[in-house]
């Protein structure tokens, strides 16, 4: 499978820390993201992939376009890819566990999200319609920073993915993609549950918060505990 990072051209000093952290994982490709200073959002609600109502700020809508950009060309090569932000890093063993905890889910597989920021709450079944996880997921690893994952192995576990509103990197299939295109274009502000799911709803500002509505109507899965995670010291998309 591809392996993409998503990196614009504003962000070289964080395209080369993304690589050296993860030089330990072989082929990854850098998918070149839509920068916000060249971002025409009148041109994107022409072409219906924004609509009027979207509050988005400008740096949510270029990194939103940047992995809706990718989606669009799974769905359209028919072939699963992985894909990470440009501040995510990858455990040493990334490439064998991932393979292994794919070859272990359903063949019609939709989404699987190998690690989001430490402490993001996420929900998922532990048994399935009779356990549900709800809280943050905080791995014993992360007090050390993200970039001892790089150098640790990490065995881990896949449980269906209920929401999540966090997301550092994460593997598509060509229905999943097609779902989440249908299901999150065009970018609107619809209304999502808190980050803390006690404040009620609020309107949706980015794209990870639409996709977590959506979620437990896929065949999406979480690893645990994550094969990757953001690296707080660096800044997102």
């Amino acid at each position: 499978m591809f392996k993409f990072f998503i990196s614009n051209d504003t962000t070289p000093d964080q395209t080369d820390r993304f690589l050296r952290l993860n030089a330990h994982v072989p082929e990854l490709v850098r998918s070149i993201g839509v920068s916000e200073q060249t971002l025409d959002v009148q041109a994107m609600k022409q072409m219906n992939l924004i609509t009027a109502e979207c509050q988005f700020s400008p740096r949510a809508f270029a990194a939103a376009l940047s992995h809706v950009a990718l989606w669009g060309n799974v769905a359209q090569h028919k072939t699963a890819v992985h894909v990470f932000e440009n501040n995510a890093v990858l455990c040493a063993n990334f490439e064998a566990e991932s393979t292994r905890i794919l070859a272990s889910l359903p063949e019609d597989w939709d989404f699987v999200l190998w690690g989001n920021t430490p402490g993001a709450t996420i929900q998922f079944d532990v048994l399935p319609e009779l356990a549900l996880f709800s809280g943050a997921v905080q791995p014993p690893y992360s007090a050390r920073g993200a970039a001892a994952l790089s150098e640790m192995n990490i065995t881990s576990l896949a449980f269906p993915l209920m929401t999540t509103q966090s997301i550092a990197g994460y593997a598509i299939s060509p229905s999943g993609a097609e779902k989440l295109i249908k299901a999150c274009v065009p970018l609107t502000s619809t209304s999502v549950p808190a980050a803390n799911g006690q404040d009620g709803n609020v309107a949706a500002q980015t794209l990870p918060q639409l996709m977590s509505l959506h979620y437990s109507t896929m065949k999406a899965y979480v690893c645990v505990p994550p094969l990757c995670m953001t690296d707080a010291s660096a800044p997102s998309l």
